[in-house]
């Protein structure tokens, strides 16, 4: 195993290019041992995945002295090496040869990506998926299309740039994403266009439901210190403690997969508790936070279980029934809830069932168990031709922890580019501007920094034509500056001192 560089030896480009070497070496040996992981991906992904495998072999380390020693010698610190890992662990080595004075011969390189194709592979698998983009910018902008939508707004986001939409299948109907679909490629072919469609299956995603049979809007409200009781009876009154505020869920059957102390969150956060008690007949949660005084527990809205092992299946018949459709329709389908390679793989069964296995796929990565397992996820997915990642920082963010919402939408950013497959950054890109016209400044930033990524999606919002306008020229000029991690040094004006 490598060791961490010792700082005293920073100087000494002999013992540094031992350590390339060693890595160099393990990422070599990392691909021969999972040599059977290759032999399942598509011929057109091999190369990818090699480099996948030899980037998790490299993070396998802490390589952060072994950076400052490359870089005080003026030599890449391996922190761009993502699309080309061998390609760079053997250019460091062939620098540090020469500096130690022992330059060896030329040797033919075994790196499967190279510094001259690595942007044209990751460009072709982003068109291939998303489509073209407009001249000015390289990430593409999806727009979150509202059920409702109709005909002119489809026409003016169109007009705007919008280079793809989104459909949540969560709502609306067949009718309703057959009639924007057909404004939307009406509206592209006009403008000689291409305009992707992502339909986004609902997935198993646990939400609240009224018991009372009553269609209430509200089923009562509930402040920190006091408790909630989530029952699995599907109608009728609860058999919750006597006083406590009672709702259903959707998917009633996961409640038996609950213990007592595993946290719970309702609405995206809005309220969060933890189990106190789990039995056949439902779960009773205390509420330790509400974001106001009290809070208003309504049907229809979301569940989050982030600690516990949920007995739940990749697609549920909602999702099975909705994929036919999307099959004929659509050009991509969104993944929701995946935990496991698993559920991959039950994706594709389906849709070589409908033989659809030319539909681009994309996955969120929204739950914990996805995340964790994001480079198996990855390499399964690789045996399915179009894929794509979406990090989907909504459910992230409550199953990981605000706290680690950053450095996990990092490192998803990181491994996907290894893997040469596109991103969409998703969820509450310029959320205040979409939703009250002006846009708060840290947004400003976020939306900056999904430049990073191949696609940023604007979610429904009063105001998205002028969030889609606003984020359209935010890319645009972050492009003349930064692509990816790199620093694009564009001429300041600034700089000027005359």
């Amino acid at each position: 195993m490598l060791g961490r560089i010792d700082m005293a030896s920073i100087s000494d480009p002999k013992e540094l290019g031992a350590a390339v070497s060693d890595l160099l070496k393990e990422a070599l040996a990392q691909e021969s041992t999972l040599a059977a992981e290759l032999d399942r991906v598509l011929p057109e992904h091999l190369a990818p995945a090699r480099n996948l495998l030899h980037y998790l072999a490299l993070r396998q380390h802490d390589l952060r002295d072994l950076q400052n020693a490359l870089a005080a010698l003026g030599l890449s610190s391996l922190g761009r090496s993502e699309r080309c890992v061998l390609a760079t662990l053997e250019a460091v080595g062939r620098a540090l040869a020469c500096l130690a004075g022992t330059p060896s011969e030329a040797t033919p390189s075994r790196a499967p990506t190279t510094f001259d194709n690595a942007d044209r592979l990751l460009d072709e698998r982003t068109r291939a998926l998303l489509g073209p983009t407009l001249p000015g910018r390289s990430s593409r902008i999806m727009l979150t299309l509202p059920h409702d939508a109709d005909a002119s707004a489809i026409e003016a986001l169109l007009a705007e740039g919008a280079d793809a939409v989104r459909i949540n299948c969560a709502k609306g109907n067949a009718d309703d994403w057959r009639r924007m679909i057909e404004w939307v490629r009406s509206g592209a072919q006009r403008r000689g266009r291409d305009c992707r469609v992502l339909c986004d299956l609902a997935g198993p995603n646990p939400r609240t439901r009224d018991l009372s049979e009553k269609n209430r809007d509200q089923v009562g409200r509930v402040s920190a210190g006091e408790r909630l009781w989530i029952a699995r009876a599907a109608k009728g009154d609860s058999e919750g403690p006597a006083g406590v505020v009672s709702v259903g869920c959707t998917l009633p059957t996961i409640l038996a997969d609950l213990t007592a102390g595993e946290r719970v969150y309702y609405d995206d956060g809005k309220l969060a508790g933890v189990v106190k008690q789990a039995s056949p007949d439902g779960a009773l949660v205390e509420i330790t936070f509400a974001r106001k005084e009290s809070v208003k527990v309504r049907p229809d809205k979301g569940l989050n279980f982030p600690d516990s092992r949920l007995s739940l299946p990749s697609l549920t018949s909602k999702d099975i029934g909705d994929l036919d459709f999307v099959a004929r329709h659509a050009d991509i389908v969104g993944l929701s809830f995946l935990r496991e390679p698993a559920d991959v793989q039950a994706l594709e069964r389906e849709l070589v069932r409908l033989h659809a296995e030319k539909l681009g796929v994309i996955l969120k990565i929204e739950t914990r168990g996805a995340f964790q397992s994001l480079p198996r996820v990855l390499l399964t997915a690789m045996q399915h031709e179009r894929i794509g990642i979406m990090v989907a920082r909504g459910d992230m963010a409550l199953e990981m922890g605000f706290e680690r919402l950053a450095e996990a939408q990092e490192e998803i950013l990181w491994l996907s580019e290894a893997a040469f497959v596109p991103v969409v950054w998703a969820t509450q890109v310029l959320d205040v501007l979409n939703q009250t016209g002006v846009p708060s400044r840290a947004e400003v930033t976020d939306a900056a920094m999904g430049g990073r990524a191949e696609c940023v999606m604007l979610n429904q919002g009063k105001h998205q034509l002028e969030a889609l306008r606003f984020l359209r020229d935010v890319l645009e000029r972050m492009e003349q500056h930064q692509k990816k991690k790199r620093s694009m040094l564009r001429k300041l004006r600034i700089s000027s001192l005359a």
